[in-house]
């Protein structure tokens, strides 16, 4: 699963033309992710992967992606580990092989063997874009070294190939930066301005320009020495030759040095006029690349200023917002100002009816408690009253009683005189 800051920089670079995602550890886990933004983003020329942990499956993924891809023209991938397995290196040599906009490899410092020595020759005997690619600090070793020297002797494209740190054999490397000399004669201008601005470093080379020795023995190399000298001295303290007419100058003299190379009288010879030409070759890097530089300051400087200009456009805005910001919130801070001391008054209100209603409540407590007592001392004097009353009752009801049986002994009584009295009468 790849980290959620790899998806958000993805999604911020929508339609961006350049992907940059330099050290930020994205490893085999997130080259899904960037191989379904390679596919969704047309737009893509640039991809630097650099320092990502990328291991063969990545590479295996990456490849597929560049299968798809119809902008890319530089893959950087140096300081990564696609060279642990064959795989990843044959699914990217496969893809390369018949790719048409990828001029730009950097595969520096990859852990690439000679196994894959063999599979980026094959790639590059029948690729015809790649102008520039980098192989340094690997682990080609003599074995890769001749493969790859295979492959480039078909290729007429390749340019500029950096094999330092790869125990290649001399006798290699010096075929190599003759091939590419080659190619560099029939390339066109605009592809000998290298990114690099150096040819295969032999052992114990020094980068930079710098007059070949003059050897001991030998005819002709008066011109040679003479022409050196003369590109020497239109150095930084000079006026430097335009490309084109320093590329005119040069043809016919590269192309001499060259034929003598091949047929050279002995070792020494070829040695120096390998050396006038690989001096050649960096005087005319030199001054592309100086012209590149002046070019990419310019662009750099009008990318500045415009960015300058836009960043104050833009804090001048910010400034403005802020301010209406500034004044929404005062008048809201008033506003809440406000509304507090009118929450306060309704506080310090709610507090005084609730202290009287504590008041009355207290009160009305009281005077229910005096009701319930005297309701309490009334209810005992009526069940006193009323126990009185039913002994009454029950008295009265006790002489009813004796009355009615005195009574009905009175009657008994007056019916027997009477009974008496009727007998006496008669």
């Amino acid at each position: 699963m790849a980290p959620p800051s790899l998806l958000a920089h993805l999604d911020a670079s929508k339609d961006s033309t350049a992907l940059s995602l330099a050290y930020a550890s994205v490893g085999d886990e997130g080259c899904n992710s960037i191989a379904r933004y390679m596919r969704e983003n047309v737009m893509l020329k640039t991809i630097d992967l650099r320092g990502n942990n990328i291991r063969a499956d990545g590479l295996v993924v990456l490849a597929h992606a560049l299968r798809s891809s119809t902008s890319v023209v530089s893959v950087c991938l140096k300081w990564n580990h696609v060279g642990s397995h064959e795989r990843g290196m044959q699914a990217l040599c496969d893809v390369l092989r018949v790719n048409n906009t990828v001029t730009h490899l950097d595969l520096r410092n990859n852990k690439i063997g000679h196994e894959a020595g063999r599979i980026i020759g094959t790639m590059l005997s029948e690729n015809s874009t790649i102008t520039h690619l980098d192989l340094s600090w690997n682990d080609l070793g003599v074995d890769g070294g001749q493969a790859l020297l295979d492959g480039i002797q078909k290729n007429h494209a390749l340019i500029d190939c950096q094999l330092s740190g790869n125990r290649v054999a001399e006798d290699t490397l010096h075929a190599i930066a003759f091939i590419l000399r080659r190619n560099r004669q029939t390339a066109p201008l605009s592809a000998t301005t290298f990114s690099q601005g150096r040819e295969p470093t032999l052992p114990g080379s020094i980068d930079g320009p710098r007059p070949p020795a003059s050897p001991q023995s030998g005819m002709g190399m008066g011109t040679s020495r003479d022409f050196v000298e003369t590109n020497a001295t239109a150095g930084p303290g000079g006026a430097a030759p335009k490309p084109s007419a320093l590329a005119v100058q040069d043809t016919g003299l590269a192309q001499k040095l060259l034929q003598r190379e091949q047929n050279y009288t002995n070792a020494e010879d070829a040695r120096f006029f390998g050396e006038v030409a690989e001096y050649i070759d960096l005087l005319q890097l030199d001054v592309a690349r100086n012209k590149k530089y002046r070019m990419d300051s310019e662009e750099r400087e009008r990318v500045v200023t415009k960015g300058f200009m836009e960043r104050e456009m833009r804090y001048a805005q910010e400034m403005r917002e802020l301010e209406n910001l500034l004044a929404k919130a005062k008048a809201e801070k008033d506003e809440l100002l406000h509304d507090t001391s009118y929450l306060q008054s309704e506080i310090e209100r709610v507090r005084e009816e609730k202290s009287r209603t504590m008041q009355d409540r207290m009160k009305l407590e009281e005077v229910s408690r005096a009701t319930s007592d005297r309701l309490r001392s009334d209810i005992r004097d009526g069940l006193t009253v009323k126990a009185d009353l039913e002994t009454q009752i029950y008295k009265v009801k006790r002489r009813q009683q004796e009355q009615e049986e005195e009574n009905a002994r009175l009657r008994t009584y007056l019916a027997k005189t009477k009974q008496d009295l009727d007998r006496a009468l008669r």
